[in-house]
């Protein structure tokens, strides 16, 4: 782990020997052009806002960047190709000193920044999201109701099991060093895509016909599962596409232009195979597979 303690950064310090984390707080009103958000191609959960962003169109609204793909111990960098429009900053991590000179806690993404007062105001993707999807509504170009009044509860409870049993599970699985924590969040997982896969024979989408924000949390796994989840993470109990239904519901996301835009195969698996050194030490990026959706 790699964390900032009052403005100093730690590349090798744990989050939890902090005694304290700052947040920031989320803008109260939607503004044109005076947000943007800097973000990972690779990160799931980064991946969830800018998905809201593309989907609903609110692009002419905010601007969106993204960090390079390889990470090194400085963090998320800048590079030639992902570049910081804004200050051309080397890395995140001066953006965030910038922000607060003295912040303490994790560098991560996304970062919703605040152009005017030159700040961060949020770093929650889920957050983001549901504040993009919601508040933001009326300067999207496709009004589209991601998180109707009569579902707003289920969809928040159920982004909640979501992310507990299969976003951030699949990393449990990743990152577990010891053979019964990896069978434990192994079992999880393939449990909650089974349920899942249960779910989606009923209906299209996860509530009905209609694309509501608890897709948008849940397609990022599902588009980094054969690429780099099933290899790289050793989530391979059964392949992604033994899950007929649930496979055929990402399938019918992606072809969606807004969301296929959102979507770089090739940029996720440089960052994961070259930047997890602890599981893969030599950062060989694999040619395969070939994913042909």
């Amino acid at each position: 782990m790699a964390v900032l303690e009052q403005g100093t950064w730690y590349p090798n310090k744990e989050v939890n020997e902090l005694s304290y984390e700052d947040s920031f707080e989320l803008p109260q009103t939607a503004e044109q052009d005076r947000y943007h958000m800097y973000m990972s191609l690779a990160c799931p959960f980064a991946h969830r806002p800018y998905l809201v962003i593309n989907f609903l169109g609110l692009n002419d609204t905010i601007t969106v960047s993204s960090v390079a793909a390889k990470r090194y111990d400085d963090g998320w960098l800048f590079d030639d190709v992902h570049s910081d429009p804004l200050y051309n900053a080397g890395d995140l991590v001066k953006l965030y000193q910038r922000a607060n000179p003295i912040y303490t806690g994790r560098v991560t993404v996304p970062v919703l920044w605040d152009k005017h007062t030159h700040t961060i105001v949020g770093n929650d993707s889920s957050e983001i999201a549901i504040e993009l999807a919601t508040n933001w509504l009326p300067l999207a170009k496709y009004q589209h109701e991601l998180v109707p009044n009569n579902l707003r509860t289920d969809i928040k409870a159920l982004n909640e099991w979501l992310h507990i049993n299969v976003n951030r599970k699949v990393y449990h699985v990743g990152f577990a060093t010891e053979q019964a924590d990896y069978d434990r969040a192994s079992t999880t997982l393939f449990e909650a895509l089974e349920q899942l896969d249960t779910r989606l024979s009923q209906s299209p989408y996860l509530f009905g016909t209609t694309v509501t924000l608890s897709d948008l949390f849940l397609l990022p796994t599902l588009v980094r599962f054969e690429a780099v989840y099933e290899v790289h993470f050793k989530a391979n109990k059964k392949p992604l596409k033994a899950f007929e239904n649930l496979y055929r519901y990402m399938l019918d996301l992606v072809i969606i232009k807004r969301i296929r835009e959102t979507i770089d195969i090739e940029y996720m698996k440089q960052h994961y195979y070259f930047s997890h050194k602890h599981i893969n030490p030599n950062g060989i990026i694999p040619a395969g597979p070939d994913i042909n959706w």
